[in-house]
């Protein structure tokens, strides 16, 4: 069986979100067009000012400097970064999110997609913060949108979800739940 860890990512292994973040914006250039183009020095979701893959890793510092609102967690699979799930508190949310949490990020590699890795770990990142939850996604990635209705709707079958809407971060697909007062599946195991 393969072992699905989600940590919570601290200073000594920030990087390693770091590193994987370039993927996981290259994986949504497609779906954004703010994206859609990297920057005149190869890198995407930044200006010309951000030249070197270091500089654009220090974008993401916010996420190790405020561990009452952002919760960086880094996801593995037998010991190996598979991914992030980027958690973020209502204290650091726009005006116009009515939500406790949102997933702000998430990305898994190509090798560990279509194997439960994905489901498990933004199951154990609910488990982790109880609350009303919102998550979006791009109007285009229909993978992505298949996943959060897969993934909500195990969690609350009372969700909304795959609402199309005007949102905080653009036009979006929103799946909004609760989990505060619902029991999550307890075969979800724990890491």
């Amino acid at each position: 069986m393969t072992n699905i860890e989600l940590t919570l990512s601290t200073a000594a292994d920030a990087h390693v979100i770091r590193n994987l973040y370039p993927l996981y914006q290259h994986d949504v250039s497609a779906f954004d067009p703010e994206l859609a183009r990297p920057n005149r020095h190869g890198l995407f979701g930044v200006g010309d000012e951000v030249t070197t893959l270091a500089q654009h890793g220090e974008t993401l510092a916010a996420w190790w400097r405020e561990p009452a609102a952002l919760f960086p967690y880094l996801i593995r699979v037998d010991g190996e970064p598979a991914g992030f799930n980027l958690v973020a508190a209502r204290s650091r949310l726009p005006a116009g999110i009515d939500a406790d949490f949102v997933v702000h990020e998430f990305f898994v590699l190509h090798a560990y997609r279509g194997a439960g890795v994905a489901e498990q770990a933004a199951r154990l990142g609910f488990e982790r913060h109880r609350g009303r939850w919102e998550i979006v996604t791009y109007p285009a990635h229909a993978r992505a949108i298949a996943f959060w209705r897969r993934v909500v709707l195990g969690v609350d079958p009372e969700a909304r979800v795959g609402e199309e809407l005007d949102h905080p971060w653009g036009r979006k697909v929103a799946f909004v739940f609760d989990n505060g007062h619902r029991r999550i599946d307890p075969r979800v195991r724990e890491s």
